[in-house]
């Protein structure tokens, strides 16, 4: 599959911002210090981050769910300060880009972390992940396919792969997520390093500590510090989250594992075999938790993907990834599908697929594609835009 070309679109000191061969998913390229990366942000994606404040934050406002004063503060200056220098320099660039507060920008980058705390949409319920390394590949590279499910209103955002390149030392991180949320979702270093979250609420609870730093935020600084999976394994094991969640970790010398959240404790489930799935069902038997399933379906999604990966075991790359990652978990009229996957290019239970990504982590190359649209997959080649 060739390169997406890549169609400048305006430029903002060192930074850069695309459009693909789809509409909806652009690319933004950031170069410099954090504050200069922060700048080229907000200049670059203004107009794409107001759509999303409109959405997420102003109707909680308006309808009388928080104060404007009560969400800048709560999730605008207490996030900032207890933010890692890097993310302030950061934030402080942002917001100047913008022209907002950084208080405001800090805000917007929460928001969706606020309406999980606000307990009025329905949170990351159905996310499901697919790492495949070793004898599970035709050339033992390292491939991971993520579906990112939510809510409908995501669909009507642009979806982005920010690329940023710090000159301060650290790694180089790409993130696949929306305009103006800026924290680690779908992202990877120039190492190899790859990490993405997942829902965790339906086993650990719909709580949230909002005295507790951006769990979200770490995670990134963990990106552009670690070199290696377990490193960034290390990483995890010593921090807490802020409300439950589970991380799956993958790097190019094939060492897979995730981490399932609660707020007091943190369990690691090791890989067993070359393949290893992600859902939103704690999945360690050291929890002692009966595996409940979610109202997305987790199980099911979960074993579509564990079946698809053993028929395809040992010939597993990038395209059998994508491939697997087009299957549709439902029939038209809501049924499951026989031989399904766990794609949902329409909303038959309570989320559907905002955008799949795939990933060849040895060569760092990277696709995302929107379901909803059932559009074409677009293929962004990270190594060359990691500078």
């Amino acid at each position: 599959m060739t390169t997406s070309i890549l169609n400048l679109q305006a430029e903002s000191g060192s930074g850069k911002l695309y459009d693909t061969g789809d509409p909806d998913i652009r690319v933004l390229t950031l170069h410099g210090s954090w504050h200069e990366i922060g700048k080229q942000y907000g200049e670059l994606a203004k107009a794409d981050m107001e759509p999303m404040w409109d959405v997420l934050v102003q109707p909680l406002i308006d309808n009388g769910w928080t104060t404007e004063e009560e969400a800048l503060e709560l999730w605008g200056r207490r996030i900032y300060s207890v933010a890692s220098r890097r993310r302030q320099q950061f934030f402080d660039g942002l917001a100047e880009g913008m022209g907002w507060p950084v208080d405001k920008v800090v805000l917007l980058d929460q928001s969706g972390i606020m309406n999980v705390y606000q307990a009025k949409i329905h949170s990351f319920s159905g996310c499901t992940s697919l790492y495949a390394t070793g004898s599970a590949t035709v050339d033992g590279n390292t491939y991971v396919a993520r579906n990112l499910d939510w809510g409908e209103a995501f669909c009507s955002f642009k979806t982005y792969v920010v690329v940023y390149n710090p000159t301060d030392g650290s790694n180089s991180v790409a993130n696949v997520i929306w305009p103006g949320w800026t924290f680690a979702l779908t992202a990877l270093n120039n190492k190899g390093v790859y990490t993405d979250m997942h829902d965790g609420t339906s086993m650990g609870g719909q709580v949230l500590a909002a005295e507790r730093p951006s769990f979200e935020h770490l995670v990134f600084d963990f990106l552009a510090d670690c070199d290696t999976s377990k490193a960034l394994d290390s990483r995890f094991g010593g921090t807490r989250v802020e409300f439950p969640s589970i991380w799956g970790l993958a790097d190019m010398t094939g060492y897979l594992c995730s981490y399932e959240t609660a707020l007091y404790d943190s369990r690691r489930r090791l890989a067993d075999r070359d393949t290893f799935t992600v859902a939103n069902t704690f999945m360690n038997p050291d929890w002692g938790l009966h595996k409940r399933d979610t109202i997305s379906n987790s199980l099911t999604r979960f074993n579509n993907v564990e079946a698809r990966a053993a028929e395809a075991f040992g010939q597993l790359d990038d395209a059998k990834m994508r491939e697997i990652f087009e299957l549709p978990l439902f029939n038209e009229d809501g049924t499951f599908r026989e031989n399904g996957g766990p794609t949902k290019p329409t909303k038959l239970d309570v989320d559907l697929t905002n955008y799949s990504i795939a990933a060849d982590l040895n060569n760092l190359q990277l696709w995302v594609r929107l379901p909803p649209s059932n559009g074409d997959w677009q293929h962004i080649d990270l190594k060359r835009l990691f500078v």
